[in-house]
């Protein structure tokens, strides 16, 4: 990881005063157990950054969709907060580059792992919000969000989260994921599938569509959906 951040703070556009919280929010739990300090990584930082992206994303959705319903602003608001959004977001700062990783989580990719670096950059915005205020930190985000939000805004942000589920499972231990038809109802040119979602053998959740596929989709979107609330 370079020394100097400066550069990093230059992309978000935003300069600390304190940086211990920069480097903190950058700090892998794996680097923080390497270092017999367990408290310096950056997951309190991630829990804050997390609370203040749904604050500032859903004051954006209900100020710029004055029309829209709770449940369609709760839509948009999962795919802009999701770890495919942030994901994008932390490799256009080249985020991983900055990463405090341990030895063996920098060996096998850590640098581009989509988890390391979604929970990065909420922490890096719970470390702002500290550092400067909730305004700083909705400036930040809000430069940053700006393209995802009018693609959310426009119904042109998806995302194939089966694929990225499978992706996630792959990086992570290589868990066995599995689709079962669990119900099928209405008539044939209405039908309803829903199917569950098992992971290592046991049933995380439902998913509802027209279709076996569509359903598979929500249910994947819902898995990604809970592990943000986590």
């Amino acid at each position: 990881m370079p020394d100097d951040v400066s550069t990093l703070e230059e992309r978000l556009g935003y300069l600390f005063r304190n940086r211990e919280l920069l480097l903190s929010a950058l700090t892998h739990p794996s680097f923080a157990y390497e270092s017999h300090d367990k408290k310096a990584d950056n997951q309190r930082l991630e829990f804050l950054g997390d609370a203040v992206l749904q604050l500032i994303v859903s004051e954006t959705l209900y100020t710029l969709k004055s029309e829209a319903a709770e449940g369609e602003m709760t839509r948009m608001r999962a795919n802009l907060v999701c770890e495919p959004t942030l994901t994008r977001i932390a490799h256009t700062l080249d985020l991983g580059a900055f990463l405090r990783l341990g030895h063996g989580e920098q060996m096998t990719g850590g640098r581009d792992n989509p988890s390391n670096l979604s929970d990065a950059l909420e922490a890096v915005f719970g470390a702002i919000y500290l550092d400067g205020g909730l305004g700083a930190v909705d400036a930040v985000i809000s430069k940053l969000f700006s393209p995802y939000v009018e693609l959310a805004l426009g119904g042109r942000l998806h995302y194939d989260h089966k694929s990225l589920l499978y992706e996630w499972a792959q990086s992570d231990k290589g868990r066995d994921v599995e689709f079962k038809l669990l119900d099928m109802t209405g008539p044939e040119h209405d039908r309803q599938f829903t199917v569950g979602l098992f992971v290592e053998g046991k049933l995380i959740n439902n998913g509802t569509g027209k279709t076996k596929k569509a359903a598979e989709q929500d249910a994947s979107r819902r898995f990604f959906e809970d592990v943000r609330k986590d």
